[in-house]
């Protein structure tokens, strides 16, 4: 599952999901890098 992070203040990032840490952090594959951080809320469309 693709999962987008918040690695710092002002910025994100997208990859397919490798570990859930117990404290709520999540570890992303980039394709070039692994970077763990707090998964990033989801949307969810109204009035459909």
């Amino acid at each position: 599952m693709i999962v987008t992070i918040q690695t710092g203040k002002y910025s994100s990032a997208q990859g397919l999901r490798v570990a859930q840490h117990s404290d709520g952090r999540v570890t992303i594959s980039t394709g070039r890098s692994q970077l763990t951080g707090f998964p990033v809320g989801r949307l969810t469309p109204t009035g459909i």
